[in-house]
């Protein structure tokens, strides 16, 4: 594509930066290409691994979901996938992580962290000089909760749009990744948010157990300390194995 990745224009060598309704007509195209994968493709394709580098951009900056390396068919009837891992650190929905459970609404995950990045122009997971794991999902998430949701916008961002409308964005990325998976909308949902001057709905509190936030801290701290090698900038992979399942 002739204008590379978002990753390139983020955190790569691409020169510039994106205006405001460039990275709204990003997320929207997105949401679409996700909406028809979801609903429109037959069968249904669920991604596994919406990210930055898997959105590529056109020479009209009409965003193209890539990368259909790890995708599965979503049979008719299936609630869920029981399948292994497979993702990059920071897009990864903790159900899936945790539990190997795939759905539609793992991809709204990553979408919601996409678009995180989209707004803030922040890596959807760091580690820290000590070792420690960031993840832009909770640091948006306390933002929000403290009443600071346009603290998250990318400081001097061209062509900024009004407070409304960037607040808007911020929590329809919020309530995609929100981490229990029944709180988040379908893909079609969002881009009815994105598009029309349809409301956010009120965005659940997170309420995950302290065991599973644990769990996830160990995860991460265990794959990191076995993934130094392979990582690169845009994150590292995630292989589990699982059984295929339905309910």
């Amino acid at each position: 594509m002739k204008n590379g990745s978002l990753h390139d224009h983020f955190f790569g060598s691409t020169k510039g930066r994106l205006t405001c309704p460039v990275r709204q007509k990003i997320a929207l195209g997105t949401a679409r290409g996700l909406a028809y994968l979801h609903y429109g493709a037959q069968p249904a394709i669920i991604h596994r691994d919406i990210k930055a580098s898997n959105i590529l951009l056109d020479d009209m900056f009409e965003a193209r979901v890539a990368d259909f390396g790890l995708a599965k068919f979503a049979l008719e009837g299936m609630t869920h996938l029981s399948t292994r891992v497979a993702g990059t650190m920071g897009y990864i929905a903790p159900e899936y992580a945790l539990y190997g459970q795939l759905t539609d609404r793992s991809d709204v995950y990553s979408f919601g962290v996409v678009l995180h990045e989209l707004l803030s122009r922040k890596k959807a997971f760091t580690m820290s000089d000590e070792n420690q794991p960031s993840v832009l999902a909770d640091w948006v998430w306390s933002l929000v909760k403290n009443e600071k949701a346009l603290d998250i916008i990318e400081g001097g961002m061209p062509e900024l749009g009004s407070p409304e409308v960037m607040e808007k964005y911020v929590l329809i990325a919020v309530l995609c990744s929100h981490p229990e998976l029944q709180c988040r909308p379908s893909m079609d949902q969002v881009v009815k948010m994105l598009e029309t001057d349809i409301s956010v709905p009120s965005i659940p509190d997170r309420s995950i157990p302290t065991v599973a936030i644990d769990e996830i801290d160990r995860s991460i701290r265990n794959l990191d300390s076995g993934c130094q090698k392979g990582r690169t900038s845009s994150g590292s992979k995630l292989e589990v194995p699982h059984k295929l399942s339905s309910k």
